[in-house]
């Protein structure tokens, strides 16, 4: 009797061997993946404030440019409309 006990209590240690290993080794690839996951969005929200940065710069240069460029008859023209609006 004590033998076949120890026959199938050995076979149940090893079934929770064998499923706890299971899910160590999906709750590892989870904690992996939700990882990559937040590095690439944060990487990927790096870039798109960066170029939201270039664009801004790029938007001042062209209206500091304009506004270098336009006589002051223009400028007052442009300020009225402006207003108005």
């Amino acid at each position: 009797m004590i033998h076949v006990l120890s026959i199938m209590l050995s076979g149940l240690g090893r079934r929770f061997a064998f499923w706890g290993a299971i899910a160590a080794a999906v709750g590892f690839a989870a904690w992996t993946l939700i990882r990559r996951g937040r590095r690439a969005a944060e990487a990927d929200l790096a870039i798109r404030r960066a170029e939201a940065r270039i664009r801004a710069m790029q938007t001042s240069r062209d209206t500091r440019h304009d506004v270098q460029s336009s006589d002051q008859a223009d400028l007052k023209r442009r300020a009225d409309r402006w207003m108005r609006d």
